[in-house]
């Protein structure tokens, strides 16, 4: 099996790397993929929606069951494709390093659920949700066309008194499926438990599904006991807490939770961003993932 080394998606800085910079420290901590490190991200919401037609910023909010907070959408009328750089960022970042670049791209669910939708705009989140998705695809699309070869659609929402919405999620993720190109689609989970939703996550339109193991032990025994149908990335240490987890306990862990799983390849990442963490902190966790590794691939 082939076991590769991700990180989640942000990465700290202390105000002065570059993106280019923040890939490279990546790549030098033993990652097989990195990120662009969010590091122009205001927040995971309002950062691409400030982008888009029919939309204005108001106040912060709490980003779920978080400290963080972000600054919430007020969409005001139909929303209309913007100028994001989402594109921008990924090429600096694919030029600093010779390891593959994921680009995160928040998903349309969760987007249009930390949004404040006015009723002049959208009857339902549900057709705000649509009209994000076929935005969205086009950002996909971009991306795909630009080399990138796994692209991270975020719905963190989804865990989070989602499950009666699988139907519209698994909707909303065929066109960034149809606009995948020569890449792979990753949808991702974090901080909700992801254990009451996991089977139906196999079903959305991905390659690849995402999950957050650092809060949830039902999860480590659901996938233990029933594998995956698709390639998994697993969050296997917390990216919220500098706390160093212990490499062979982890290690033996996955090995007891990979005896069904069938697919050939396999992701270790932070459990979420690391954007919490210092940079000397978020360096720790990455490098640990590489010694996680070594000691699973040893069992």
């Amino acid at each position: 099996m082939q076991i590769s080394i991700a990180n989640h998606s942000s990465y700290p800085t202390d105000g002065g790397p570059s993106i280019a910079a923040v890939a490279a420290e990546q790549a030098a901590a033993g990652l097989d993929l990195v990120t662009d490190g969010q590091i122009n991200w205001r927040d995971p919401i309002s950062h691409f929606m400030a982008t888009l037609g029919g939309v204005r910023l108001g106040g912060r909010r709490t980003f779920f069951n978080s400290t963080r907070t972000f600054q919430q959408p007020i969409v005001n009328a139909p929303v209309t494709r913007g100028r994001s750089d989402l594109l921008a960022n990924f090429h600096q970042a694919r030029g600093a390093v010779t390891v593959p670049v994921k680009p995160i791209v928040t998903g349309p669910y969760t987007l249009a659920r930390l949004s404040r939708i006015e009723p002049s705009a959208y009857a339902h989140y549900q057709n705000f949700a649509v009209d994000l998705s076929a935005i969205l695809a086009h950002e996909v699309a971009a991306l795909a066309a630009a080399g990138a070869t796994v692209i991270q659609i975020e719905e963190p929402a989804i865990c989070y008194d989602g499950l009666h919405d699988i139907r519209l999620l698994r909707n909303l993720f065929e066109p960034l499926y149809a606009a995948r190109g020569n890449a792979e689609i990753a949808i991702a989970t974090y901080g909700g438990d992801a254990d009451p939703i996991y089977p139906q996550l196999n079903s959305i339109p991905a390659d690849i599904v995402a999950v957050d193991l650092t809060g949830s032990t039902a999860l480590w025994d659901t996938i233990a006991s029933t594998g995956s149908g698709k390639t998994l990335a697993l969050g296997v240490v917390d990216g919220r807490d500098s706390t160093l987890e212990d490499p062979v306990a982890l290690a033996s862990r996955l090995d007891r939770l990979l005896r069904r799983y069938a697919p050939d390849a396999i992701y270790l990442q932070p459990s979420c961003g690391l954007r919490s963490l210092t940079p000397t902190q978020a360096r720790a966790k990455l490098m640990l993932l590489a010694a996680v590794r070594r000691h699973l691939q040893a069992v």
